[in-house]
C-alpha cells in the first residue's frame, strides 16, 4: 500500500508540474441571426433568432522531450442543441461537449492530433467572400428541412479519431482515421460500456486533405477526401465516398472564388451522387465594407427528384472592429430538389469574438 501510495503520488506531481509551465487561455465567440423566410405557401414564410455560442479552453506548453503541445476543448450551444438521440432538444445534449475536444503533438512541421472536431477539414466554404453566411445558410430552413447543398460532404472530422498533418510550406496536408465516422460522443474514460457500437454500428471512416496556397500569394486552395467504410460486406450499404474542391483568390480588393462538392452514397438499393457547383464575387468597397455575390447549382442524383437546387444571394459585410455585422438576402429554386418550392430569405448576423 504504501508503495502504491508513493508511485501515484510521484506521478501527480509530474502532472502538476508539467501544468505549471504551460500556458492556458480562454477565448469564445457569440453570434446573434435574425432570419426571415417568404414562401408563396404562407405556412412556410417564417422568422426569428438564431444563436451560436461556445467557450475554448487551451492550454500548450512543451514536453519534457522538448516536444510541443497544445490540447483543450470547447463548450458549444447553438440555438436548440440536438442531445444525445439527435433530435432537437431545449436542453443541452451531448453533441454540444466534442466541439474541438484535442491533444496535438507538434514536432517541428509534423503534428499529430487525437481528439474530435480540431483537424484541418472541409466544413467551410470559399464562396462565403464576407465571413458571414455560406449560401447553404442563407437559404436553409424553408419547410423545416436541409437544403440539397453539398456542404461538408460527410467529412469524419468532427469524430473522434487520429490524424497527422504536415506542413508542407505552401500548405497543409492532412491524413484522418475515425473508428466510427460519425459524430457520436465518446465514451467515459475507461468505461466502454458501448464499445460494440462504435465497432459495429458506425462504419470507420478515412480523410486526405490539401489546404495552402500553392506559393500564390492572395490563393487559398483546397482539396480534400474521404471514404467511409461499407458495415455490410454482402450488399455494400452505407458505404460513401466523397470529395470538395475550392479555390479562392484576392487581388486589390476584388475575390473571386468557386467550389464543387461531391458525395457517392451506396445502399443495398442503389448508388446516389450528389454534386453541388457554387461561384462566388466580392469587392471590398474599403477596408471595413465587402460585399458579394454568389450563386449555386445542386444535383440530386436521384431519377425520382432530378430538379436541380438554384441558390442565388448577395451580401454585405461591414467591420465595427470587435463586432462584425452581415446581411445576405437570397432566393432559390426547387428547394432540396422539390418542384415549385421557391422562396426569398434575408438573414442578419451579428458576431463578436473574445
Amino acid at each position: 500500500m504504501k508503495n502504491k501510495l508513493l508511485t501515484t503520488t510521484a506521478i501527480a506531481g509530474l502532472l502538476i508540474s508539467g501544468a505549471a509551465v504551460a500556458q492556458t487561455t480562454v477565448s469564445g465567440n457569440l453570434d446573434l441571426t435574425y432570419k426571415a423566410i417568404g414562401n408563396k405557401n404562407k405556412a412556410d414564410s417564417v422568422r426569428g433568432f438564431g444563436k451560436e455560442t461556445q467557450i475554448n479552453i487551451t492550454n500548450k506548453g512543451k514536453l519534457n522531450n522538448g516536444v510541443d503541445y497544445v490540447a483543450g476543448f470547447s463548450i458549444e450551444h447553438d440555438g436548440a442543441e440536438s442531445g444525445s438521440a439527435g433530435t432537437a432538444s431545449t436542453t443541452s445534449g451531448t453533441a454540444m461537449f466534442n466541439e474541438n475536444v484535442y491533444i496535438d503533438f507538434i514536432m517541428g512541421s509534423t503534428t499529430l492530433t487525437i481528439g474530435a472536431d480540431h483537424i484541418q477539414n472541409p466544413d467551410f466554404e470559399a464562396t462565403n467572400i464576407t465571413g458571414m453566411a455560406d449560401l447553404d445558410e442563407i437559404i436553409g430552413g424553408m419547410k423545416n428541412v436541409a437544403p440539397g447543398y453539398v456542404n461538408n460532404i460527410g467529412s469524419p472530422y468532427s469524430a473522434f479519431g487520429l490524424g497527422l498533418v504536415q506542413d508542407l510550406g505552401v500548405g497543409k496536408f492532412s491524413v484522418y482515421y475515425a473508428p466510427s465516422g460519425t459524430a457520436v460522443a465518446g465514451d467515459s474514460h475507461g468505461a466502454f460500456s458501448t464499445f460494440s457500437h462504435y465497432v459495429d454500428g458506425n462504419n470507420s471512416a478515412y480523410e486526405v486533405g490539401f489546404r495552402g496556397n500553392l506559393g500564390v500569394t492572395g490563393l487559398d486552395a483546397s482539396y480534400f477526401y474521404n471514404t467511409t467504410d461499407s458495415n455490410d460486406r454482402a450488399t455494400n450499404s452505407n458505404s460513401a465516398d466523397a470529395y470538395k474542391l475550392q479555390a479562392k483568390y484576392t487581388n486589390s480588393g476584388i475575390t473571386v472564388a468557386a467550389s464543387q462538392a461531391s458525395q457517392e452514397v451506396n445502399t443495398a438499393a442503389t448508388n446516389t451522387t450528389k454534386k453541388s457547383t457554387s461561384m462566388a464575387i466580392g469587392y471590398a468597397v474599403n477596408k471595413d465594407v465587402t460585399i458579394s455575390y454568389g450563386r449555386a447549382k445542386t444535383d440530386s442524383g436521384l431519377s425520382a427528384s432530378p430538379l436541380d437546387e438554384k441558390i442565388q444571394a448577395i451580401s454585405v459585410g461591414y467591420n465595427l472592429g470587435p463586432v462584425a455585422a452581415g446581411l445576405s438576402v437570397g432566393k432559390v429554386e426547387n428547394y432540396a430538389h422539390t418542384a415549385a418550392t421557391e422562396g426569398k430569405t434575408a438573414q442578419f448576423t451579428l458576431s463578436t469574438r473574445f
